[in-house]
């Protein structure tokens, strides 16, 4: 069997041990300062099934980036596209489909922001300012337009609350009430960002 490489990160007030891998395949424990090195190895062994499972997912979804492109939730062939006219049909299709989406929810939930922008963000799919500007990640455009739905219905109501707190969720469900089925869209997908 072979050994698992990874890297630690220990802080005085963490409690709990958690592993990252991170978009390189790398993979990051991040655990309390006393615990034992051996502990940490032992704990990497138990969740060995999980870890492989999960590079070997991120291998196949790294695969099919090389040979595909995604939009709005389909598979199509690069063909002879390069990266950058993917990434401006990304810019495009997120410039077409979003704004009707927020002109439609803000009518509904009565939330107004005071400027939309969009990005090619590494991380996050939108984000909302404390002076309720928006952003959305043009690679929102790989997704299905269920999940762009959700994410616009997302930004607009931390409009309103600006954490996740329980009334936040409320809102969300108000006006998604399926928001957790279009969240799993994503998950299922491995986008890579």
């Amino acid at each position: 069997m072979s050994e698992i490489a990874y890297e630690i990160d220990r802080s005085f007030s963490r409690k709990h041990t958690y592993i990252t891998i991170r978009k390189d395949g790398t993979i990051l424990i991040r655990a309390n300062r006393f615990i034992t090195k051996k502990a940490i190895a032992d704990f990497v062994e138990s969740k060995r099934s999980w870890i492989e499972q999960k590079l070997s997912e991120m291998e196949k979804a790294r695969q099919i980036t090389d040979r595909h492109y995604h939009l709005l939730g389909a598979l199509c062939p690069k063909e002879d596209k390069s990266d950058a006219e993917i990434k401006e049909l990304y810019r495009k299709k997120a410039k077409e489909i979003i704004p009707p989406l927020i002109e439609h929810y803000t009518g509904k939930m009565q939330l107004y922001p005071t400027r939309i922008s969009f990005r090619d963000n590494k991380t996050r799919w939108g984000s909302c300012s404390a002076k309720d500007a928006l952003s959305f990640n043009i690679q929102l455009a790989k997704t299905p337009l269920a999940f762009i739905e959700y994410v616009v219905v997302h930004e607009l109501a931390h409009i309103r609350h600006k954490n996740h707190s329980k009334a936040f969720w409320k809102l969300v469900e108000k006006h998604l009430p399926d928001y957790r089925k279009r969240q799993q869209l994503v998950k299922a997908q491995h986008y890579i960002l």
